[in-house]
């Protein structure tokens, strides 16, 4: 690999690792990682054209390094790579602060949307009912997921419905930079490759989904967030829907029926059902009652929990 990275980069390398299918190595004490493209080739001059643009902004982001044909992607043994070159790596956990910093950074999506993913009532609605195709046609093949589906597609339609009946279209909506989805770790956070153009709100979700599962969540941290940072009822309504809807199922959901997941691996999210419904009552409480904005009740929360 070494002398492969050498030929389509100019790059000198002594060492190199690997980990998990990814490379690793320095030079004169910079470090690169030459990791598995996980996008479509097509959107990849988009997020190559964003990651220059938050460069010269002096935004906090690893760099894509393009190949000597000027592309963003080598393929290698059928296998697309990408070159970063990492500006920022810390090792420590993924922190609010990192969630707030990316909030503000808004982008204009006139001349390019293929990186916008803010149409969350269409994506949505394709997803459920994708799901529930697919479940009719391989349910018997997972017990666990047949058994446990229904709910979880409930919640999504919730989600939707709670949108679709709180959103004034006509009001225009602040996108900024976001993420696919949202880690524990700080590298993948400022991964270019997990860029996207989205509401605001959806990577505070994203994080407080993602911590709560995996026994992560600072509630005091949380907490602070709620008292120190200014939300509109148009953000407590995407937060609301965003949280309701139950991507942390969805994505392992996805992996058993890739077969990259034995079908246990989703029993540690159904056995927190009732915990994750108690949080989701805190949080539409604490905007209510704290944050002094109305929003419109979820009325099955209300009766299980107040």
């Amino acid at each position: 690999m070494k002398n492969t990275i050498n030929y389509y980069y100019n790059l000198k390398i002594d060492n190199i690792s690997k980990k998990n299918s990814n490379y690793y190595f320095y030079i004169k004490n910079q470090e690169y990682f030459f990791i598995k493209n996980n996008r479509p080739i097509e959107e990849l001059n988009s997020l190559y054209m964003l990651n220059i643009e938050m460069k010269k902004r002096n935004i906090i982001i690893n760099q894509i390094i393009l190949n000597k044909d000027n592309q963003v992607c080598t393929i290698i043994n059928n296998i697309s790579y990408v070159l970063l070159k990492i500006n920022y790596y810390n090792s420590n956990i993924l922190s609010l602060k990192d969630i707030y910093y990316m909030q503000n950074i808004t982008y204009n999506i006139s001349n390019d949307k293929r990186l916008c993913r803010n149409d969350w009532i269409k994506l949505w609605c394709d997803k459920i009912d994708y799901y529930e195709y697919q479940i009719n046609q391989f349910g018997k093949d997972y017990p666990i997921l047949c058994d446990s589906l229904s709910y979880y597609i409930g919640l999504g339609e919730n989600a939707i419905s709670y949108l679709v009946n709180n959103i004034d279209n006509n009001l225009k909506e602040e996108l900024v930079v976001s993420h696919k989805r949202v880690y524990s770790n700080k590298l993948e956070f400022y991964n270019p490759l997990n860029l996207i153009i989205d509401n605001k709100m959806r990577d505070l979700a994203e994080y407080i989904k993602c911590n709560f599962f995996y026994d992560r969540l600072d509630y005091y941290e949380l907490n602070y967030y709620f008292e120190t940072v200014t939300l509109s009822k148009k953000d407590c309504v995407y937060l609301i829907a965003r949280l309701l809807f139950p991507t942390y199922y969805f994505d392992i959901y996805d992996e058993i029926i890739n077969k990259n997941y034995d079908e246990m691996k989703i029993i540690p999210i159904i056995d927190k059902v009732y915990e994750y419904e108690k949080l989701l009552y805190k949080i539409y409480e604490y905007i209510l009652y704290k944050k002094k904005v109305q929003i419109e009740p979820i009325e099955w929360l209300i009766k299980n929990y107040s």
